[in-house]
C-alpha cells in the first residue's frame, strides 16, 4: 500500500531517497541487534557491527543534511512513515502477546 501510495505522489528520486533513509535506519538496527542480543550466541567480533554502525551513521547524517536543504519533505515524509510503522508494530506485537497470554492462561486453566 504504501508503494502505492508513493508512486502516486512522488517521484523516483524522491522514492530513493526515502529508499536510502530506511535502509541505512534499517541496516543500522540490524547491526545494533547483533550487537545487543546475539553477539555471543554467533561468536561474532564486537568491531565490524561498530564500525558499521559508525559509517552508517556518517553517511544517514550527511545524506539527511543535504536532503534537508534540497527537499526537506522527503526526510518529513521518512520521520513520518517511520513513526506510523513503530505505531503499528508496537500495537501488532502487545496485541499479538496479549493473545498470546491469554491463550496461555486459558490452557494453564484447562489443565487444573
Amino acid at each position: 500500500m504504501l508503494g502505492l501510495v508513493l508512486t502516486a505522489f512522488f517521484d523516483l528520486s524522491r522514492i530513493a531517497a526515502l529508499g536510502i533513509v530506511f535502509y541505512l535506519i534499517m541496516d543500522i538496527s540490524i547491526h545494533w541487534g547483533v550487537l545487543r542480543y546475539l553477539r555471543e550466541d554467533i561468536k561474532a567480533s564486537r568491531w565490524p557491527p561498530v564500525i558499521a554502525i559508525a559509517l552508517d551513521v556518517i553517511v544517514l547524517i550527511g545524506f539527511v543534511w543535504v536532503k534537508l536543504n534540497s527537499d526537506p519533505f522527503v526526510i518529513g515524509v521518512a520521520i513520518v512513515s517511520m513513526v506510523l510503522i513503530a505505531i503499528g508494530v508496537y500495537v501488532f506485537l502487545h496485541s499479538a502477546a496479549r493473545k498470546h497470554a491469554m491463550h496461555q492462561d486459558d490452557k494453564h486453566k484447562n489443565e487444573h
